[in-house]
């Protein structure tokens, strides 16, 4: 069977010991946490796709610093491939917008590492990883190798 082909972006946003990550819930109730981000128009290249998912899901302005992982993932709709992108937080105010709703997205909220415990986050490196590494010179990016997502 054929699977629709996504190309996708995501954003690793860090303040404070803290990561940005938005809520999906299906309709069974399940959740999880995933960087905000999405898939790419035509007209645009990855890096703008970051920057425009952002603002749509959260409200914030942010700029990409460099590639940190390549996700390849079966998820409900889509094979997708995401370039997730280390971004830093330029403006914008943190809000619930039209383009969340839409999107099926409950909310939008900082996370300590120790909140994630017990949830189910995308990408999965984000649990195992000590954040901090992840501005580091020598940070080579990573193949998440295939996986299936269970949302």
């Amino acid at each position: 069977m054929a699977v629709q082909q996504r190309i996708s972006a995501g954003a690793i946003i860090i303040r404070k010991e803290e990561i940005l990550l938005v809520r999906y819930k299906n309709s069974d109730g399940d959740s999880c946490l995933v960087g905000p981000g999405g898939g790419a128009w035509n007209n645009e290249g990855i890096n703008q796709t970051v920057v425009r998912e952002v603002r749509e899901e959260t409200g914030l302005e942010v700029s990409p610093q460099k590639i940190l992982f390549v996700e390849d993932l079966i998820c409900r709709q889509y094979r997708t491939v995401k370039t997730w992108f280390l971004c830093d937080l330029v403006g914008g105010k943190l809000d619930r917008t039209q383009g969340a709703v839409e999107e099926g997205i409950v909310e939008a909220k900082w996370y300590s590492k120790e909140q994630l415990r017990n949830e189910t986050v995308y990408p999965f490196i984000l649990i195992t990883y000590d954040w901090d590494i992840f501005f580091k010179n020598n940070w080579e990016t990573k193949y998440l190798g295939f996986n299936t997502a269970k949302f």
